[in-house]
């Protein structure tokens, strides 16, 4: 009993280290910043990303089962989602990995959830104006250092954490 506690008390410890050192942590800063100069701004994540501007043209918009399915999901946003898919245009020249991240799986292969990986809903899609042919600007983010997503594509005007649908706080 008394080597169980000790070995207790020694994962603790470690624990409080590395929690100290930021070790094994998912949180931190990372450094974002886009081929002007300007200054870096922090967004979480030890990781640093370029910015590249362009478009995002959404190519559908349609109930899967999957986005569906999601109605019954314990702890889920309660309404049927629906599965989005878009293609991102860049404005400037790309990395050459990044571009073939990008194309993989083909055009219009990028697939639009909220930041909780929830689908949107219809409320959300009408809020945001999110329908078949809508262009929106787009920031690509196309990590440059650090363990973080290696691409992210945010959608000028539309907040992925907005989850008013669900009548869930918004978490960030």
């Amino acid at each position: 009993m008394r080597t169980m506690s000790i070995l207790f008390l020694l994962l603790l410890l470690i624990a409080a280290i590395a929690d100290a050192a930021g070790i094994g942590s998912m949180g931190g800063n990372a450094s974002v910043s886009n081929n002007s100069g300007d200054a870096p701004v922090m967004v979480g994540g030890p990781c640093e990303y370029d910015l590249y501007n362009g478009t995002a043209t959404i190519c559908s918009v349609m109930q899967t089962s999957e986005s569906a399915g999601q109605t019954g999901v314990a702890g889920g946003p309660g309404y049927a989602g629906y599965e989005v898919r878009y293609e991102f245009t860049p404005a400037e020249d790309l990395p050459v990995w990044v571009f073939d991240y990008l194309n993989r799986s083909g055009n219009c292969s990028l697939l639009l959830q909220l930041c909780n990986s929830w689908y949107p809903g219809p409320e959300f899609l009408e809020k945001y104006n999110i329908t078949e042919g809508a262009v929106f600007n787009a920031t690509l983010r196309a990590i440059r250092a650090g363990t973080c997503t290696p691409v992210l594509i945010e959608l000028d005007g539309v907040d992925r954490c907005d989850y008013f649908e669900s009548g869930s706080p918004r978490t960030s």
